[in-house]
């Protein structure tokens, strides 16, 4: 039986709510196309939450 790790990249979800400042739309929009040159290929970017 061969096993699977899946990593999943949170960074631009999770790692960016604690920064002090806000990064504008445009910026994250970079970084994200950055991670997906990288290779990343899973990642989560959002979450949909009632404030």
């Amino acid at each position: 039986m061969s096993r699977t790790i899946e990593i999943v990249e949170v960074g631009p979800r999770d790692g960016l709510q604690n920064d002090p400042v806000l990064m504008p739309t445009e910026v994250k929009l970079d970084f994200i196309d950055r991670l997906i040159t990288a290779g990343v290929r899973r990642m989560e970017v959002a979450s949909f939450v009632n404030p």
